[in-house]
């Protein structure tokens, strides 16, 4: 593990990004970190609740992609969008223009509130530019057949991952511009030595 490149000495508690790639584990290590009381919000999770029925994002979505990603019942169909949008490069830029500016405000709002360490887990960190103004930025990083390994056993067929994965940025690009990486090639147990190492170097609420 890298050693934290703190930028400034604030007496505030810190504000950590989170990233990494996919099937590289960052659900796993913010979880850890929020079990050693970190506060925790997941952009994955802000998109699941701006797709809901009903959002505006939704209604945006359902024009710009048409009814083959709307269920019969109503609600997006998230296997039919993703399938659009990681075959086509200017899909996924339509849909990312619809949900990055509303995903960075929540973050941002949800981050002006926070009075304890908070770590955003920001997949698309470096992509969308909001790699700047954090206390550090943390990278998960695991080989890549470990990630294809664990996303086989989530029901992601292999050529399925590997168009995800390079949707993204290349690993090890990821790798070089983060503060800390966290190589999650391992166990559960060995993951959660490294980030136990990584919180005791993040300072404390009083």
């Amino acid at each position: 593990m890298q050693s934290v490149n703190r930028k400034n000495d604030r007496p505030r508690p810190w504000r950590i990004a989170l990233t990494g790639g996919i099937g590289c584990g960052k659900t796993e290590a913010a979880r850890q970190l929020q079990a050693l009381g970190a506060a925790v919000w997941d952009a994955d999770e802000a998109v699941h609740r701006l797709l809901r029925r009903g959002t505006a994002a939704y209604q945006r979505i359902g024009r710009a992609f048409g009814p083959g990603v709307v269920r019969a019942g109503g609600g997006l169909c998230r296997v039919a969008l993703a399938q659009a949008v990681f075959a086509d490069a200017r899909q996924r830029k339509k849909l990312e223009k619809i949900l990055h500016p509303a995903v960075i405000r929540e973050m941002r709002g949800w981050l002006a509130e926070q009075r304890r360490t908070a770590v955003a887990v920001v997949p698309l960190l470096f992509e969308v530019g909001l790699q700047r103004g954090w206390d550090a930025v943390v990278c998960v990083a695991a080989d890549e057949a470990v990630a294809l390994r664990r996303l086989r056993r989530r029901g992601v067929a292999p050529a399925e991952a590997r168009r995800r994965m390079a949707a993204q940025w290349p690993l090890q690009r990821k790798v070089r511009q983060s503060d800390v990486v966290l190589w999650n090639n391992g166990t559960r147990r060995q993951l959660a030595a490294q980030v136990k190492k990584f919180w005791a170097c993040c300072p404390k609420e009083k």
